[in-house]
């Protein structure tokens, strides 16, 4: 009875793996559920948000958000890219914490309203199309990833040499997670899309912010850590206490974290 009680539970097991292989874009870009705010900065009042509407692709269009500081000119471009699930509507109001400066986010392929369909190709292709049109040049440039938007960060940080990057829960590579846990590490050799953070990692010698919730179930601390040392550039690691992955980027103390890095780094055009 034990026996054939196992051999159904193994059974399961490896039926579940093979769907998730099979499955795996869906599971990796899997669109928000949720719409989450972030809880007003000091400087709440000091700027404006615009929704932006922008083709990357045929029949491919992204839903997004700029923020722009009233009665003056943008001190810098601030590009946000979210996580697995996340809707960014939030994100362009890290300005009420980073006074003075736009912060530019938009939902990946089939997230929130935007249309087509995600893909490791395909968030790489928007984010460097996005830095093109949204992000000028001859002022400071900041990229920021979080979680699976981390690589798409580094990967750009590595073609486009920002002024500084900050990396909120990151990961190595897609297979490294997964060999983390024991019930995904059969996965690891299956993924497609590896979004191999690791990789562009050592091309990347602007100074870094890497940013992680201690005790992290989902990205633990040692798989962000590893990451941050193949970095070519200076590095700045920040733990926060208290915060699990999901509430991460939206907490205050990430917020000024960020800011504190950003006016630290001093980044020139």
């Amino acid at each position: 009875m034990l026996r054939a009680a196992l051999g159904i539970g193994i059974g399961a097991w490896a039926l579940g793996l093979g769907l998730a292989a099979a499955n795996q874009r869906r599971l990796i870009f899997k669109p928000p559920t949720r719409v989450r705010e972030l809880s007003p900065g000091p400087h709440p009042r000091s700027y404006r948000v615009e929704a932006l509407s922008i083709p990357v692709a045929v029949g491919a269009v992204l839903q997004g958000w700029r923020s722009t500081p009233l009665g003056e000119e943008a001190k810098g471009t601030l590009l946000y890219f979210g996580g697995r699930g996340e809707d960014v509507v939030w994100a362009p109001h890290m300005s009420s914490y980073l006074v003075g400066w736009s912060v530019v986010a938009f939902n990946y392929r089939g997230f929130g309203a935007s249309t087509g369909r995600a893909s490791q190709a395909a968030v790489m292709l928007d984010g460097h199309s996005l830095f093109d049109l949204l992000v000028p040049a001859g002022r400071p440039r900041i990229l920021v990833g979080r979680s699976l938007g981390t690589s798409v960060a580094l990967r750009l940080a590595g073609e486009v040499a920002p002024q500084a990057l900050a990396l909120i829960s990151p990961f190595p590579s897609l297979p490294h997670l997964a060999r983390g846990h024991v019930l995904t590490a059969p996965l690891a050799p299956l993924l497609r899309h590896r979004l191999d953070a690791r990789q562009c990692a050592t091309s990347v010698s602007c100074p870094t912010l890497v940013v992680m919730a201690r005790g992290d179930p989902k990205v633990p601390n040692s798989q962000s850590l590893q990451l941050a040392s193949h970095l070519a550039g200076p590095v700045t690691l920040a733990m926060i206490e208290g915060e699990r992955h999901g509430s991460l980027p939206r907490c205050a103390a990430t917020q000024q974290q960020l800011s504190a890095f950003v006016l630290a780094s001093r980044p020139t055009p």
